[in-house]
């Protein structure tokens, strides 16, 4: 039986985060970081293979799981949340970590890195992004998120996850076992509606800032991991291993956005092999 500890932590006496945490304290940290409809319960399948290498600190971000949400957008922001992690971790005794974030976990773990950089020992993005460099662009896409919160709050959670669970990014999903699948539904309806409807609006791709422009400047060592069938995020990692001086690119074959749940066993030995590499250092 993995033992798992679970804590509330509470920052400015009012956001409370809930935290899991397993492993040997003697053992380097590494934050996991969920995507978006996600919970510290979507890495429970990889933990038995991480527990021999590090400790975990796995969290629920803001607006989902057991955390708070808020109806101050400010509260819930990327860079909030990013130094809301510093200070979780300090409470904890930790003073240097890794972290693995997965889609919008990832851009959380770059945004972590920026706000904190003495803090991370090394970053794995899965399927993520620094943002949309062109402005235009971006405020589409902060108008899109905005009218699907609104969606998300006017029909609710059941029309959501139906709608999430069907668009081309997750199509290849459609190969997972039936069990992974409902497992993953049984995540995203254990949501509070308004909670991800303020995710949205606070951390969503088009409200957090563009980090592409400081990426050159980051001297931490970072794996970079998309599953080849999702082509989009193939582009976008090509173009954060050419900025992220100390980085490696992975594309992981028979995967799409969700290369942790497509190809665990291929995901896990990668990771494993990049925090060995680490550790050495």
């Amino acid at each position: 039986m993995l033992a798992v500890n679970s804590k509330k932590i509470i920052i400015d006496n009012h956001r409370v985060y809930h935290i899991d945490i397993a492993g040997d304290p003697a053992n380097p940290p590494i934050l996991l970081l969920h995507g978006f409809t996600g919970s510290h319960s979507s890495w429970a399948p990889l933990l038995p293979a991480l527990l021999p290498y590090r400790r975990l600190i796995i969290p629920d971000l803001p607006g989902h799981g057991e955390s708070f949400l808020s109806s101050d957008l400010d509260e819930m922001t990327m860079t909030v949340t990013a130094h809301d992690l510093k200070a979780i971790l300090q409470l904890l005794g930790i003073q240097r970590t890794g972290i693995l974030g997965y889609s919008m976990g990832g851009r959380l773990a770059l945004h972590t890195a920026l706000c904190n950089r003495e803090l991370v020992e090394c970053l794995i993005l899965e399927s993520s992004t620094a943002g949309i460099p062109n402005f235009k662009e971006q405020m589409a896409r902060r108008q899109q998120d905005e009218s699907l919160a609104d969606e998300i709050e006017s029909r609710g959670l059941a029309w959501f996850v139906e709608y999430w669970s069907h668009l081309p990014l997750f199509s290849t999903q459609s190969r997972l076992p039936s069990t992974i699948k409902e497992r993953e539904q049984n995540i995203r309806l254990g949501h509070n509606p308004y909670g991800l409807a303020q995710s949205l609006r606070a951390a969503g791709t088009g409200r957090q800032e563009s980090l592409w422009p400081e990426l050159p400047y980051f001297q931490i060592p970072t794996l970079i991991i998309t599953g080849r069938d999702d082509e989009k995020f193939v582009k976008i990692g090509h173009q954060l291993h050419q900025q992220l001086a100390l980085s490696q690119f992975l594309i992981i074959d028979n995967a799409g956005h969700t290369v942790h749940l497509e190809q665990p066993e291929r995901f896990l030995s990668v990771v494993i092999e990049f925090l060995q590499t680490i550790k050495m250092r």
